[in-house]
C-alpha cells in the first residue's frame, strides 16, 4: 500500500471513530455525511491537510473554543481540552498558536493550555469587529480553528442546543471568520451539534434533522443553525475527538508521536473540572463529556490513540 494509502485508511479509521453517536444525539451521521460531502474524504486527515498546506514553520494559528452552560455560566468541558491537544501537536510541528475564547470560559482555557497566551474576545458587537481587526493585524494568522465554539444564526443570536438564547454570554467570534474570508486565510471548525461556529457549511442539513435547528425556544424564532460557514468542517460525537483526530492525523502527516491517550485525558478534564468547568449535559462538575461517562470517553481517547500509533 503506498503511503498516502495508508494514510487514507487511518484517516477513515479515525473518523470512526471521531464520530462514534456515544451522546446518543441520533443527529451526528447526519451531520458527518453532509461535512464529508464537502471534501470527498476523511473529515480530520482533510483538515489536517489543510492546515500543512496553508502553514510553514513559525506561522501563528488561532484556536477559538469555550461554550457557556447557561445555567451555570461556566465554560463546558467539551472544547478546552481539544484545544489544548490540537495547540500541543501545532507547537510541535513548529507553529505558534494563540487561544481565543470570551471572559466566561477563560479561566477553563487557561487552565487547559497554561503556557498559551489566550485572548479574551469581547460581548459587544462593536468591539467585537474592531478586536478581530486587531488580532490580525498584529498577529497575521495562517489558519483559524474553531473547536466546540457558539456560532450564530441568521439573526445573529447564539443558542444552546436545546433552543435557548445565550448571546449575552458569547464573545462574538463569528466576526473572525469573517474576517478570515475576506483576507483569504483558512478556517477550520469542530463541531457535534450544529448550532457551532464553521456549521454554516451545511445549514439545510442542521436545519432539517437537527432539534430546534429551524425553530428556536427564543424570540427571534430563526433556530440555532449556525450560518458562519469553514473551509473544512469535522463533525465528531464530541468536539473533543474532533480536535484528537485533527492532532492524529496531523501527526501522521509530519511523523510527529501522537501521546494523548486515557490517561492524559483524565488529566486534561481533572483541570477543566478545577477551573469551575462542568459537563454540558449533567450540569455537574465531573469528568464527562456531553453526558459521556468517564470510562466510555476514555476509551474513545485510547482507540484514536491505538490507531493512530498501530
Amino acid at each position: 500500500m503506498t503511503i498516502e494509502g495508508e494514510l487514507d485508511r487511518k484517516g477513515y479509521m479515525i473518523d470512526e471513530a471521531v464520530a462514534m453517536d456515544l451522546p446518543h444525539r441520533r443527529i451526528v451521521q447526519k451531520l458527518y455525511e453532509a461535512a464529508v460531502e464537502k471534501v470527498n474524504k476523511p473529515l480530520c486527515l482533510a483538515a489536517a491537510e489543510r492546515i500543512t498546506e496553508k502553514t510553514k514553520m513559525g506561522d501563528t494559528i488561532f484556536i477559538i473554543t469555550g461554550f457557556p452552560v447557561v445555567s451555570k455560566n461556566v465554560c463546558e468541558t467539551d472544547g478546552p481540552p481539544g484545544a489544548a491537544v490540537l495547540a500541543k501537536t501545532l507547537n510541535s510541528a513548529g507553529m505558534k498558536v494563540i487561544m481565543v475564547t470570551d471572559e466566561l470560559c477563560f479561566d477553563v482555557v487557561k487552565a487547559v493550555t497554561p503556557k498559551i497566551y489566550v485572548v479574551k474576545y469581547p460581548v459587544n458587537n462593536d468591539t467585537a469587529t474592531e478586536k478581530a481587526e486587531e488580532l490580525f493585524s498584529i498577529h497575521n494568522p495562517s489558519v483559524l480553528v474553531s473547536i466546540e465554539r457558539p456560532g450564530w444564526n441568521e439573526k445573529r443570536e447564539y443558542h444552546t442546543m436545546r433552543g435557548v438564547n445565550i448571546s449575552n454570554l458569547v464573545g462574538k467570534t463569528d466576526y473572525l471568520f469573517g474576517y478570515a474570508k475576506k483576507r483569504g486565510v483558512t478556517t477550520i471548525a469542530i463541531a457535534d451539534g450544529g448550532n457551532e461556529l464553521g456549521c454554516g457549511s451545511i445549514i439545510e442539513t442542521v436545519r432539517k434533522h437537527v432539534p430546534y435547528g429551524d425553530n428556536c425556544q427564543c424570540p427571534c424564532g430563526k433556530g440555532i443553525a449556525a450560518t458562519t460557514p469553514s473551509d473544512v468542517l469535522v463533525i465528531g460525537g464530541t468536539s473533543n475527538w474532533g480536535a484528537y483526530g485533527i492532532a492524529a492525523c496531523l501527526s501522521l502527516l509530519k511523523n510527529l508521536d501522537y501521546r494523548h491517550e486515557g490517561k492524559s485525558e483524565l488529566r486534561l478534564l481533572g483541570r477543566v473540572i478545577n477551573a469551575g468547568g462542568v459537563d454540558s449535559v449533567t450540569k455537574e462538575s465531573q469528568p464527562f463529556v456531553d453526558g459521556v461517562p468517564t470510562p466510555i470517553n476514555k476509551l474513545v481517547v485510547d482507540l484514536i490513540w491505538s490507531i493512530t500509533n498501530a
